[in-house]
């Protein structure tokens, strides 16, 4: 199915540059597209861009270039599936767009919107904007104020038992941050283009099943579409990280160039920490760690850490700093590191803990709640 393109003349001055209201109109059908409309001021000579989204490396990839002729009009056809979007206007401003087939997508210049445009005509769009607006609302009730007093508190130098409170409490509300972002997800964007958007930041402890079935919903409408395989992988690298899986294999190098496994400490309950020279709380609980290692130091406990630093000076001040003594290992690939893929790490702090046969039978334990569990197995 094939929708007209619309386009209007009517002019609107905004940053600087002269735009028509209707700056941009879409017609989605299946596996084509079309983009046209004018920029203005006419001399710019950098083209439009229009980029696909992929959210799991983290990367765009051009879907194609649109020329300006010299009075700014633009028009071009584009072969793709429905999917995530970001239009790169020539003053270098991004338009997030999600588009699913037989969408007009029409922007507006408009100064009170976060990218200086409303958008009309794509209900996938307006899902993905109500999400954003959440989770930037939720960000500011939720983490930023406990954040920024354990920041604080740890610039002044504070002692660690008035650390370990603020630290819990950060943890804490991210940890309800996420359950809100995955609530939103299920009770407002639903099957919408805008859910795989979203699945960058699921929380697998929290309505995994809720998420499972959305997902096979969202396949089901769009079948063979690359994004529908992609959050069926996540959910699937979920599962394989629940509670009750065999944890994944890992290897890396530690600091000093020697090799270590996950597999060389199979029979003991070990602790694997995600951790960098950044994250506070990280940093809070390694503390912890050194105080755990020493009361079951006659028991088959050991803790194994993964730093995601994307610099080894950086780990290595924090290690000397933190006293680390316990195994860990680092790519210095920071968020593109493969370890962290592997056990689906999106945001720190975040651990495992493993029963002797390598199998998960806890996550994300912290503080207190890491050492009853320690003590209810080891004591």
């Amino acid at each position: 199915m094939r929708l007209p393109s619309i386009a209007n003349t009517k002019f609107c001055r905004f940053g600087g540059l002269i735009l028509f209201s209707q700056v941009v109109t879409l017609t989605v059908a299946h596996a084509d597209f079309t983009i046209s409309g004018v920029f203005s001021p006419a001399n710019a000579t950098a083209p439009l861009r229009l980029e696909r989204e992929n959210i799991e490396d983290k990367s765009r990839s051009v879907e194609g270039e649109i020329p300006l002729a010299a009075n700014g009009a633009f028009h071009a056809t584009f072969k793709g599936e429905p999917g995530l979007f970001s239009l790169l206007l020539p003053d270098q401003r991004r338009i997030a767009l999600a588009i699913d087939d037989g969408q007009e997508l029409h922007l507006h210049p408009d100064s009170n919107a976060p990218d200086g445009y409303t958008v009309s005509g794509s209900p996938d769009t307006d899902a993905l904007r109500a999400y954003e607006a959440f989770r930037k609302d939720s960000l500011v009730r939720l983490v930023y104020p406990p954040r920024a007093a354990l920041n604080a508190a740890k610039d002044r130098g504070d002692a660690p038992e008035t650390l370990a409170p603020l630290s819990k409490k950060e943890v804490d509300g991210y940890a309800a941050h996420r359950r809100e972002l995955n609530d939103f997800t299920l009770n407002h964007v639903g099957t919408s283009i805008a859910l795989y958007a979203t699945s960058l930041r699921w929380d697998p402890d929290y309505r995994l099943v809720a998420l499972d079935r959305t997902v096979a919903a969202f396949a089901k409408e769009h079948p063979d579409t690359a994004i529908a395989q992609r959050m069926r992988d996540r959910i699937h690298s979920f599962q394989k990280t629940a509670l009750g899986a065999i944890a994944a294999p890992l290897s890396g190098q530690s600091l000093d160039g020697t090799t270590h496994t996950l597999e060389d400490f199979r029979g003991q309950f070990v602790l694997v920490d995600f951790w960098a020279s950044w994250c506070v709380p990280c940093r809070v609980e390694n503390r912890l760690y050194t105080k755990l290692l020493k009361e079951y130091a006659d028991s088959d406990f050991a803790i194994f850490a993964v730093n995601l630093d994307d610099s080894r000076s950086a780990w290595g001040t924090a290690t000397r700093r933190d006293r680390v003594t316990w195994p860990q290992i680092s790519d210095s690939l920071g968020w593109n590191s493969p370890l962290a893929a592997a056990y689906n790490v999106s945001a720190l702090p975040m651990s495992f803990l493993l029963d002797p046969e390598g199998r998960i039978i806890g996550r994300n334990l912290r503080g207190e709640a890491l050492e009853d569990r320690l003590a209810e197995l080891l004591q």
